[in-house]
């Protein structure tokens, strides 16, 4: 039986019991099903939202309230946090890429960047989608160790070669469209890593132990 664990109390003074595993299991299926991109909110406007908020808050009961309320959004919609290192260019980032409900229009700037065509440098929007899996990924392999990225957007002419060079490189891939990544997590064996993303049920999700990494896409959920 699941253990009932935590009580919540929102702002206005109802108490919620939260199974937590199961409310974990949902959360989950959302963030990897999120059909829409909610609007961008530019980190500098976010920080100074959240000041806003705090100063408005004058009175006793209303400190009290918003504290209750904080904790609330803190444990139902936790910020969404990735560490990558792009093994090609050596280029590392950690940043906080969701909060307050929002994508931050900087961090996927910044993302987006690091997960180039690293032979051409183009860059493409990436489907957040594909960072939510990450995010759940290492909180499913609880692990904070940043994740090195092998492959990330490809383009045309990139797929082109790599097509006529190296075998299994579908003439569509999901990388062309941004909407995959190929991976390894230090200290995790990729088989792991495998089995994690493969109970996800996220998308794609490709084991290649010869070469000692995973992919992972937004497309329809298969494995191989």
């Amino acid at each position: 039986m699941l253990l009932l664990r935590r009580f919540l109390c929102a702002s206005a003074g109802k108490c919620l019991l939260v199974n937590e595993s199961r409310y974990q299991d949902l959360q989950d299926t959302h963030l990897i099903d999120e059909k829409h991109i909610k609007p961008v909110l530019p980190r500098r406007k976010a920080l100074g939202l959240m000041a806003g908020a705090v100063c408005a808050c004058v009175s006793a009961p209303a400190l009290s309230a918003s504290k209750n309320a904080s904790s609330t959004a803190r444990f139902l919609y936790p910020d969404r946090k990735l560490s990558l290192h792009n093994v090609h260019t050596g280029e590392m980032i950690s940043t906080v890429y969701w909060s307050n409900g929002q994508y931050i229009a900087d961090s996927l700037d910044d993302i987006d960047w690091i997960l180039r065509d690293f032979r051409t440098s183009e860059t493409r929007k990436i489907d957040p989608r594909l960072l939510n899996i990450l995010y759940l990924l290492n909180r499913k392999l609880d692990t904070n160790k940043p994740v090195q990225v092998l492959s990330a957007y490809r383009s045309k002419k990139t797929n082109d070669m790599l097509r006529r060079t190296t075998e299994g490189v579908a003439k569509r891939s999901f990388h062309m469209q941004a909407r995959a990544i190929d991976i390894r997590i230090p200290q995790i064996e990729t088989r792991n890593i495998n089995i994690a993303a493969l109970r996800l049920g996220g998308g794609g999700v490709g084991f290649y132990p010869e070469s000692n990494f995973v992919h992972l896409d937004t497309g329809p959920v298969r494995t191989w």
